[in-house]
């Protein structure tokens, strides 16, 4: 017998359709220790929880409701920051590679000079060109 809510169950199946839980994972979250109060919450335990106000609500809602991106928001939990924080310090985005010059057009990378300059297939050449001593013009230039 499982008492819930001043009612009385004959099986987990039946407590189970009382409370919207699946059977098995009722019977693994009882089998783990879980009182059956604990047990029956209709929420999922993978997630964690922030007390915001009266209500409860997973980490991945506070992101959905506040448009942000929930890897950053728990990489920075897990790094000590405050909620507040994770979700409103700005993101910092670090630049790769060095700035290069390209026939007077500058680009942060030489990466993004063979995207913008459609020439991602002849990177190879180009670097290669680049470590020999070309110059840049030339490096990418010479076809």
């Amino acid at each position: 017998m499982y008492e819930y809510e001043n009612q009385e169950f004959s099986s987990i199946r039946l407590l189970a359709a009382y409370v919207g839980i699946h059977e098995k994972t009722l019977t693994a979250r009882l089998r783990r220790g879980m009182s059956i109060k604990e047990a029956c919450e209709n929420k999922d335990l993978r997630c964690h929880y922030l007390q915001q106000g009266l209500e409860e609500n997973s980490i991945a809602q506070i992101c959905r409701d506040n448009n942000k991106d929930i890897d950053l928001v728990r990489n920075r939990l897990k790094y000590g920051y405050s909620i507040n924080e994770a979700l409103n310090k700005p993101k910092k985005i670090s630049r790769q590679g060095k700035p290069i010059l390209v026939n007077g057009v500058l680009y942060n990378s030489l990466a993004e000079a063979l995207r913008v300059l459609d020439l991602v297939g002849k990177e190879s050449t180009i670097r290669s060109r680049l470590r020999i001593g070309w110059s840049i013009n030339d490096a990418f230039m010479k076809w």
